[in-house]
């Protein structure tokens, strides 16, 4: 009878102990860890799906700047050159177009549309309206009622927006190593799309025969933005992708592209003396050099879905513990430490380009040999992103702003030819009209020169 009483309240003892284990699954810690493990599974499988779109995009954007190089060299020799290549181009743009307008279309079916956010979908909603405008665009080149510059800024335009939805995925891009790599790859691809716009701009230059002293402006700034884009890539890009750029920045193309971006530069470009370099040339060692940066690019995309599946498995696997959630869910018992990094350069700055600003996390587990970016240096990333817009968006100021000046001096010649006025005295009446209107003086110009034929000129 004793023994039996002893069994029973063995039994009873582990019976508690049972209970007090299935008690300690539902504690409220152990409730929340298992949400947030959930709601990190959504997010990887989310950023998984958003990573195929980003390859077909990339494919895309790799297709228009190649087309963008063939227009520019098409617009400046007025025609006479790469017509069939362009057209080529063209074909291949509009393929790879179809592919991923399908994808585009069809994103927030099979993404969580509260999740991802109001941001992304209008981002996708712009990048629609960019690629409705190429076939007005591709028309107006084949008129050749488009300058070089326009043409390399429409396409710069509609590249920029399909970037911007690629660099949307930063928003989900919670875990440190996919936020890694996702640095590592836009910044790739922004130097990529920088290395485009240095191809066009420089070929329409060299199809006519001469530089302008605002294009060796845009040149330099090219290059440096793009030395900037691959410095912050090869902070945060894995070792064996910063070796494959850093053996493409030391190869013959890389080399050549240099040597001939120098005679560019050269102030001697401006004048009338031959360059010396062929459009074809230049088109030829520029493309292959950034056929090459497209494949380092594909690499690190396919990276970047491997990274998400391997993560997405991991989040999907059930803990066992609650340390073991802890462990997987990377909570650390140790106070966060960051850095606040500034990268002032004072010749980026002195062109344009605002010093790199960006707070990082550091990571014992990885022997501080990659900093962690914190969710600041993404809103740093997408704002390089707008650097493509800004620039464009320069150039067209200062478009502008010739041409106003070039109305201003034809309504002053105007009024020099028939009010029999000196320079200074013309300029000062359209001011005096102008301030007394409270109108702009460019739109008191357009006023005189549409009454010319009623002042007889």
């Amino acid at each position: 009878m004793a023994a039996g009483k002893d069994r029973g309240k063995d039994r009873g003892k582990n019976r508690g102990r049972d209970r007090g284990a299935d008690a300690g699954v539902q504690t409220p810690a152990a409730r929340f860890f298992r949400s947030a493990r959930q709601c990190r599974a959504r997010d990887l499988t989310q950023l998984s799906i958003l990573a195929e779109l980003v390859q077909g995009i990339s494919k895309l954007i790799h297709a228009l700047q190649k087309e963008r190089g063939a227009t520019s060299i098409f617009l400046g020799s007025g025609g006479a050159t790469f017509a069939d290549r362009l057209a080529l181009r063209i074909a291949e743009s509009r393929e790879i177009e179809t592919l991923v307008r399908e994808r585009l279309e069809h994103i927030d079916v099979r993404l969580d549309r509260i999740s991802v956010g109001a941001r992304f979908y209008t981002r996708v909603a712009l990048a629609f309206l960019a690629l409705d405008t190429l076939p007005q665009t591709r028309q107006r080149i084949a008129a050749l009622t488009l300058t070089p510059q326009d043409a390399v800024k429409a396409f710069s335009d509609v590249i920029g927006r399909l970037l911007a939805v690629g660099f949307e995925t930063a928003d989900i891009a919670a875990d440190p190593a996919t936020s890694r790599a996702l640095v590592a790859l836009v910044n790739f691809s922004q130097g990529k799309e920088y290395a485009g716009q240095e191809r066009a701009t420089a070929g329409a230059a060299f199809s006519r025969g001469r530089f302008d002293a605002a294009e060796q402006r845009r040149l330099q700034y090219l290059a440096s933005a793009q030395d900037q884009a691959l410095r912050i890539f090869a902070e945060f890009a894995d070792p064996a992708q910063v070796a494959a750029a850093d053996e493409l920045a030391a190869g013959a193309d890389a080399l050549e592209v240099q040597r001939v971006r120098r005679i560019a530069l050269d102030p001697r470009s401006c004048g009338e003396q031959p360059l010396g370099v062929a459009a074809d040339h230049w088109y030829e060692v520029t493309t292959r050099r950034i056929d090459a940066m497209k494949l380092i690019e594909d690499r690190l995309a396919a990276e970047l879905g491997t990274l998400c599946a391997a993560k997405l498995a991991e989040a999907q696997t059930p803990a066992s513990s609650l340390t073991d959630a802890m462990h997987a869910d990377g909570i650390r018992a140790t106070a966060a430490v960051a850095m606040l990094i500034t990268d002032a350069d004072p010749a980026l700055n002195s062109l344009g380009l605002d010093a790199g600003i960006g707070f990082y996390a550091l990571d014992g587990t990885l022997d501080g040999a990659l900093p962690t970016p914190m969710r600041s240096i993404l809103d740093v990333v997408e704002a390089q992103s707008r650097r493509i817009d800004d620039v464009s968006s320069q150039l067209e100021t200062a478009r502008t702003a010739l041409a106003e000046r070039k109305l201003i001096d034809r309504a002053k010649g105007v009024l020099m030819k028939n009010r029999r006025l000196t320079e200074a005295d013309a300029y000062e009446l359209l001011r005096h009209t102008a301030m007394s209107q409270n109108r702009r003086l460019v739109d008191i110009a357009e006023a005189v020169l549409s009454m010319a034929d009623m002042l007889k000129v």
